[in-house]
């Protein structure tokens, strides 16, 4: 297990674009000292991506991690809803069904996770909210006001997706109203408002999932002054628009204990993220021809 300081960066939904996103995470790790990487999830499906862009995604994503682990970094690669939608062998949003036996047996080589802890903070996919743990995980679940025990959370996540019967899967895919859902949201489908309306006490968080604009920060009140006010952190920096226009600025989080910081393309060197993935776009052909 890494130590809480170990200087981590934290990478949002990739969607297919994985050779895109590691010329960042490539250019962050050796001018930050980056020991660990952590992906958010959704590594799979983009809007108008083919089967061959499909396998292209896979295998970059298969080559850098094997590369990476190979040379003592740390990779840890969270599951996102998009992926849990290729383990259960299920449409969703986006998803080739053709392409689950392959889907399937590259997040089990890559040792694909339901969490990880990163410093003092949960990294699921889209967050853990207070009523979904307090239906699901009540052995972990604090009451009111106390706080939550980080890898006690981390662990019980891992043991439903290790457990791998469909009561466990669908445990973890439950999506609130926000999503299109009508049970609680889960940790694989809650939406940022959802999280920020409802989350677990006491819990520091690092999600994917809702696009944002730039890394964001959010420092939740405690409700009676004394307890540490849980930290809310959102990272999906990569992901386009249907006309694969750039939502975000491509910003990572960098994490050392409980300090973190964003960093942006421009402070590696390289040019912004819209610029690059425009520039990505428009030479890969089976993106390229929709604006």
């Amino acid at each position: 297990m890494c130590s809480p300081t170990t200087r981590t960066l934290v990478v949002g939904d990739t969607h297919l674009k994985e050779d895109a996103v590691f010329a960042g995470v490539d250019r962050a790790i050796a001018q930050l000292g980056v020991e660990r990487v952590v992906f958010c999830g959704d590594y799979l499906d983009e809007w108008h991506a083919g089967t061959i862009a499909y396998h292209d995604g896979v295998d970059a994503l298969l080559r850098w991690v094997k590369r990476r682990r190979s040379e003592g970094i740390a990779v840890d690669v969270v599951l996102g809803n998009h992926d849990m939608q290729y383990v259960l062998g299920e449409p969703g949003p986006g998803t080739l069904i053709s392409l689950v036996p392959v889907a399937r047996a590259a997040l089990s080589e890559l040792k694909a996770v339901a969490a990880a802890v990163v410093g003092d903070a949960l990294v699921t996919h889209a967050g853990v909210t207070g009523a979904w743990a307090r239906q699901f995980l009540p052995q972990v679940a604090p009451g009111h006001g106390e706080e939550s025990d980080t890898v006690a959370v981390c662990d019980a996540l891992n043991a439903l997706l290790d457990a791998g019967d469909q009561k466990s899967l669908y445990t973890l895919a439950s999506a609130g109203p926000a999503r299109g859902g009508l049970a609680l949201p889960g940790p694989l489908w809650a939406d940022r408002t959802e999280l920020l309306d409802d989350p677990l006490p006491g819990l520091n968080q690092i999600v994917g999932h809702t696009p944002v604009a730039s890394i964001e920060l959010w420092n939740m009140p405690a409700a009676d002054g004394e307890h540490t006010a849980e930290r809310l952190m959102f990272c999906d920096t990569f992901s386009l628009s249907s006309h694969l226009a750039p939502m975000g600025d491509g910003s990572m989080l960098l994490v050392e204990g409980r300090a973190v910081s964003a960093i942006e393309w421009d402070s590696l060197g390289l040019a912004s993220w819209p610029e690059h993935i425009w520039d990505w776009t428009i030479r890969n052909p089976f993106f390229s021809g929709v604006r």
